[in-house]
């Protein structure tokens, strides 16, 4: 072989060892680092990916109430916490966004790190006076802000309410709702209140004409029912229902027939009391003009008329409603008269407890004396049946009244008026 061809099969050799040494000194290395960078970076897109998820993931209920004010007015505020989802969740920062004194930022030195399902009250070092109104927002780690639903929260404006519903009331008795904060967070104010400061303890009494009639939708008989609300902070409080009532020996007794515990958080609570019926004390007034009137009718041949009786009708106060009222004329006997009664009973659909109805008879009277008018008189009855509307009751004689009533006939005898009268003697 030639010197020419072995130099020619050299440099071939050569030239396949310089290309081999490029591709693992540069393509090799190059190409490894191109796959640590997509490496680092499909990493990266998916730890953002998954922070976004738990982010969007991430859940928290916050509410805002307040402790009982001092003396001046001022409360602390509470933020209920809790983490209804699977996420551990860290409170970093507190955002109190005051009327009076603008945003109040309050940044915690070690997070409030919530479980999952975990819940807690937190003490926000910041007091809300009387007049101001505040909204607090909760900022976590992941950057996301939730605002408490109680905007404007306000001392003298509790956000819900707490609405009581008595049935089965005695028409005898009084009833006193009072409600009390469980703890030192809560504050509740009576519904019928304006513009006050709330407090620890709220009460409300219900007096027996404030009992309501009420019916149901298959227009079934009414229940003795009435009503009491109270405004509320969120919180955790105790219902107390008292009773109160005149014993037999005039003596007021107290006495608390029932009790519960109820949770305001986010929105308005519904209690209702269903008390053991009692017997009523039913008592019913009739009153009459007077006892003895006098009625003038025409003279005439013979004299003849109309005689009105009013009437008034009262409940008593610690009765029950009654229905199918029925007011009649039950006796009416003329002395020396003819009477004819043309309207002997009236009837009254419904009357509620110190409820009063007036009303009148009407009865035809003629003067059968002979020869001259005399006169003569009316003796009556007016009785008063009815049917409870509570106990289904039959009251037959539930009130009696007797009066009289004088009838005169006015005559002229020689030019002179003569008022002709017989009275009862």
């Amino acid at each position: 072989m030639s010197r020419r061809s072995r130099g020619r099969g050299i440099s071939t050799v050569l030239g396949a060892a310089i290309f081999v040494a490029i591709v693992f000194t540069i393509i090799f290395p190059l190409m490894l680092y191109m796959h640590v960078l997509q490496d680092l970076y499909m990493r990266e897109a998916s730890g953002r990916l998954r922070y976004e998820i738990e982010r969007f993931n991430e859940k928290l209920e916050i509410h805002v109430s307040t402790g009982k004010p001092d003396a001046l007015g001022r409360a602390t505020i509470y933020a209920y916490l809790y983490n209804p989802s699977h996420l551990e969740v860290n409170v970093v920062a507190f955002y109190v966004e005051s009327k009076l004194r603008g945003l109040i930022p309050i940044e915690l030195s070690t997070p409030i790190v919530l479980a999952p399902g975990a819940q807690m009250v937190y003490h926000i070092p910041v007091t809300i006076d009387p007049d101001d109104e505040v909204t607090v927002r909760a900022a976590t780690a992941r950057g996301r802000s939730y605002s408490a639903p109680e905007v404007g929260l306000s001392v003298r404006k509790p956000p819900y309410i707490i609405f009581v519903s008595l049935t089965n009331m005695s028409s005898r008795s009084w009833y006193r709702v009072i409600i009390q904060a469980n703890g030192v967070v809560g504050c509740v104010s009576p519904g019928v209140s304006i513009n006050t400061i709330c407090q620890e303890e709220a009460n409300y009494t219900i007096p027996p004409p404030a009992i309501f009639r009420l019916f149901d939708k298959d227009d079934a008989k009414p229940a003795p029912t009435s009503y009491a609300f109270f405004h509320a902070m969120p919180g955790s409080y105790t219902v107390h229902l008292t009773e109160v009532f005149i014993d037999d020996s005039g003596n007021v007794v107290e006495n608390m027939i029932a009790s519960t515990m109820v949770n305001v958080t986010g929105r308005d609570v519904h209690l209702v009391f269903e008390l053991e019926p009692k017997e009523p004390l039913m008592s019913m007034s009739v009153l009459l003009p007077s006892n003895n009137t006098v009625t003038l009718i025409p003279d005439g041949n013979p004299p003849q008329g109309a005689v009105w009786i009013p009437f008034t009708i009262s409940l008593g106060n610690m009765s029950e409603p009654i229905e199918d009222v029925r007011v009649r004329l039950s006796r009416c006997t003329g002395h020396n008269i003819t009477v004819v009664p043309r309207i002997s009973s009236v009837d009254v659909s419904y009357m509620l407890p110190s409820e009063s109805y007036t009303g009148s008879f009407e009865v035809f009277v003629q003067d059968d004396s002979q020869n001259s008018s005399k006169g003569g008189w009316i003796e009556f009855e007016v009785t008063v049946s009815a049917k409870g509307s509570f106990t289904g009751s039959t009251y037959g004689d539930l009130a009696t009244v007797n009066g009289t009533v004088y009838v005169c006939v006015p005559r002229r005898i020689g030019g002179e008026p003569v008022l002709a009268c017989n009275f009862q003697p």
